[in-house]
């Protein structure tokens, strides 16, 4: 059997494309609350031990699954929208997705591993070692779908297939899953988190099988060398030592920097990421930034790129209609701020150009 044919992208062929994004909702997920004390939320996955759902002897941690986001905003029958999981430690194919949904018409949702060493509980120098082998064990893999007039298109990079072996390595390279090996092997729990992760990769392998680009394997090709730095964010942060989240904010500046330059305006909740970049009122941010809460960051940037949108339209606003992108964790995107989210992602892919009554007479 021949092996899929790859799609190979090119950064400079991104930059140069006509398409423009509404907006980029990127959701940075650590998997839990962590900016308010590690509690369990929707992305938090099997088993896992929070400070809310701590591994006990009886109930040896969280007691669910992980939502998955990425793959039902698919069929909502929006008219162009991007859609992708990403992963730091693959740092080509996250800032070509960042740059081809930038430049991609009507709106776009990318949700990135973020690794937290204090709510994982593991070295900060492991940071990058376990983010990579996330996606090699097949628990994040890498994916992307196109949708056009309402009709999904499944690509994908790696991390389809579930290793097992790595997986238990994954697993145990991290304090909040100790209590599955330690005092006693919990076979049974730890099956169950490989058998969730793997049941949700055959569905996804079935919907690259029926929706599937002619080309399914997505290959972004970009020359880190010749990137300019990102003019986004001041150097250094507030974060933690190795946490993802800023491993994830710099390669998303670097890719906006290259398709935007400074005509940006981001929208950060409440999070690792807001509360660790503007501290006493005093911001990293060198372009403009606006801070808002988890129910309703979605909304105020969808709210952003409308009036910008309206006013050009109108004739009021002659300079270039700045890119937006609103950056989240789990509880502007999995839980309290999730229908806005919805909301504001349909709204935004399904009106890709302003409404015509909306021209001044």
């Amino acid at each position: 059997m021949s092996k899929p044919e790859r799609n190979v992208i090119k950064f400079e062929d991104i930059l140069a494309r006509d398409g423009k994004c509404n907006v980029l909702f990127l959701n940075y997920d650590n998997e839990a609350f962590m900016n308010t004390g590690i509690q369990e939320s929707g992305a938090t996955p099997p088993h896992a031990s929070t400070t809310t759902g701590p591994g006990g002897e009886k109930i040896p941690g969280k007691v669910g699954v992980k939502q998955d986001l990425v793959t039902p905003f698919a069929f909502y029958g929006t008219k162009s929208l991007f859609l992708a999981t990403a992963n730091p430690a693959y740092p080509a194919d996250f800032m070509g997705k960042v740059a081809d949904a930038l430049k991609s018409n009507g709106s776009a949702f990318i949700q990135s591993i973020a690794d937290c060493m204090r709510g994982w509980r593991h070295p900060a120098e492991d940071a990058v070692k376990i983010s990579k082998l996330a996606t090699d064990c097949g628990y994040w893999p890498l994916y992307t779908v196109r949708v056009k007039d309402g009709i999904p298109t499944f690509s994908y990079y790696r991390g389809l297939d579930i290793d097992k072996e790595k997986f238990v390595e994954y697993l145990k390279s991290m304090g909040r899953f100790r209590h599955l090996f330690k005092p006693q092997f919990l076979e049974k729990e730890i099956d169950e988190l490989i058998y969730y992760t793997e049941q949700r990769n055959l569905k996804l392998k079935g919907l690259i099988e029926q929706f599937g680009a002619e080309k399914p394997i997505d290959f972004y090709q970009v020359n880190r060398r010749t990137l300019e730095p990102q003019q986004h964010l001041h150097p250094g942060h507030g974060l933690c030592p190795g946490c993802g989240a800023g491993m994830v904010l710099n390669q998303m500046a670097t890719a906006a920097t290259a398709v935007a330059g400074n005509n940006i305006i981001y929208v950060n909740n409440t999070s690792c990421s807001e509360v660790s970049t503007a501290k006493d009122f005093v911001t990293s941010w060198k372009v403009p930034w606006v801070h808002h809460l988890f129910e309703s960051g979605a909304t105020i940037a969808e709210g952003i790129s409308t009036t910008y949108k309206i006013l050009k339209s109108k004739g009021l606003f002659n300079g270039e209609v700045p890119y937006v992108i609103h950056i989240a964790g789990d509880g502007s995107t999995y839980d309290i701020g999730f229908q806005f989210l919805k909301a504001a992602l349909i709204r935004t892919s399904s009106f890709v150009e302003m409404n015509e009554y909306l021209k001044q007479n």
